[in-house]
């Protein structure tokens, strides 16, 4: 790759995770010449491509400043991207080996329990449980009428896969690693959003899987035309995404960028396996968008499970895994995993084909929007409008930048009870990027102690950065 172009992608990486933001000055000539050991000429190259792509403007006797975000510098000429080497996940376990660091990071990316009405799904389990099983009802493949109904659920969103092609499994991310052990074997790297669910980036890094990156805006997402040059350009083959109610931006794409993204896969014969988890927790449509609604040839292997809507206690996943169902199905039987116990795979039966799932969802997503809309309200109050939130059109998660010199892991580190729980950036980047950013999650009630907790914290992220 030129070195002018090197220089480019290394100032987009600075704008995409913060470090500079829209109106500042890039560095001068001179200082980005001695700071890279290249040329001034070298460098002046650099900030022409980037003019020329409208990420930047110059300006007489005073240099180069970054351009507003505009479309045109979100969504970028994917002929002038390098694109970046794949590599390995970064290990987070040094920085994070606190004890009180790990349960917190871990309790700030799950739901608030009081977003699902239990007694109902109690009494549903303790009839199953009460009921005589037959051995038919330990199915080796789970139980039928369970497929059945996810398969009716799939289908309110224009999903028909054949029932022969979900495979159930204990949780999603028990889906997903099935999916990965299944379909990565040949050690190729993985092409990821950034941000990217952080529980992806583990299991990668877990099996050695090298990660490529590519930017997801957090309001315009993923850029296709990019998506489809990535592909052209490295030949990789697998693909995660996540393109409803993202983890932790929470946008939704839309069924344009959606169709465009699976035109790409299938012209360079590339899988992907969409992340599928919070599907059911939008804000607006009656139904969420998905990739499999443009699959036409089964190359997308769609995994979620009931993990973002009910308690972990009524946890189940599975697997469309259209034309690889065969694979997947072996593996998954060589692998001796356990189905979750015949009587809850009835209770969740019952449950997902009756109506009282619509009414729970529909109270659920409910609160969810309003607890969004209020803890956006309240970040906006306490910081005087100076940090940057993403507007999430589904799930629980909000996704925060903060100054340029704000630590996100430092001050993980060092947090007490008294601040509200956050995730730090890094995580969720094979890189660690992100430094600047956090992800907060709104899912629970908006009481005094939370809304003083979250004073105090972004009180923290803006100390000293005045």
């Amino acid at each position: 790759m030129p070195r002018f172009r090197e220089i480019a992608e290394l100032l987009r990486k600075r704008i995409d995770t913060g470090l500079i933001a829209p109106g500042d000055k890039l560095p001068s000539l001179r200082r980005l010449a001695s700071d890279t050991g290249c040329s001034v000429v070298t460098v002046y190259r650099a900030y022409e491509l980037l003019e020329s792509q409208g990420l930047c403007q110059s300006r007489d006797r005073s240099g180069f400043y970054l351009c507003g975000p505009t479309k045109a510098s979100v969504q970028r000429f994917a002929k002038d991207m390098p694109v970046m080497p794949a590599d390995t996940v970064r290990a987070l376990d040094g920085a994070v080996a606190g004890r009180h660091f790990h349960a917190r990071a871990a309790a700030a990316t799950l739901p608030a329990a009081d977003l699902v009405a239990m007694q109902g799904l109690n009494k549903l389990l303790r009839r199953t449980l009460l009921r005589a099983h037959s051995p038919l009802d330990h199915a080796p493949d789970g139980d039928p009428e369970l497929i059945t109904a996810i398969l009716q659920r799939a289908g309110r969103r224009e999903l028909y896969p054949g029932p022969e092609q979900v495979i159930l499994t204990r949780s999603a991310m028990e889906g997903f690693n099935l999916c990965l052990d299944s379909l990565v074997q040949d050690a190729g790297p993985v092409l990821v959003e950034s941000p990217s669910f952080h529980p992806v980036l583990e299991s990668l890094r877990h099996r050695g899987i090298k990660a490529l990156e590519i930017y997801s805006h957090p309001q315009q997402g993923i850029d296709p035309e990019q998506f489809e040059h990535i592909l052209k350009t490295t030949g990789v083959k697998r693909c995660v995404l996540m393109g409803c109610n993202r983890f932790p931006t929470g946008v939704t794409y839309t069924r344009d960028t959606l169709e465009r993204l699976v035109r790409a896969a299938r012209q360079h014969d590339a899988v992907i396996i969409e992340n599928d988890m919070t599907a059911e927790l939008g804000y607006g449509e009656l139904r969420s968008p998905s990739l499999g609604e443009f699959d036409s040839d089964g190359r997308i292997v769609q995994f979620g499970g009931t993990t973002s809507y009910l308690s972990s206690a009524f946890e189940i996943g599975w697997v469309m895994a259209g034309r690889h169902t065969r694979q997947l199905s072996t593996n998954r039987h060589l692998g001796a995993t356990h189905l979750p116990h015949p009587a809850l795979q009835g209770a969740l039966a019952e449950y997902l084909k009756g109506r009282k799932i619509e009414r729970d969802l529909r109270d659920t997503c409910l609160k969810l929007k309003q607890r969004m809309s209020q803890g956006i309200e309240l970040l906006k109050a306490s910081s005087a409008g100076r940090v940057v939130v993403s507007s999430p059109d589904g799930g629980y998660m909000c996704w925060v930048r903060g100054p340029r010199g704000f630590d996100s892991m430092k001050l993980a580190t060092t947090a007490s009870h008294d601040l509200f729980d956050f995730i730090p950036g890094p995580f969720f980047s094979p890189a660690g990027s992100f430094s600047n950013f956090m992800a907060l999650n709104f899912s629970a009630p908006w009481t005094a102690e939370r809304i003083e907790k979250l004073q105090r914290l972004v009180e923290r992220v803006f100390d000293r950065q005045e």
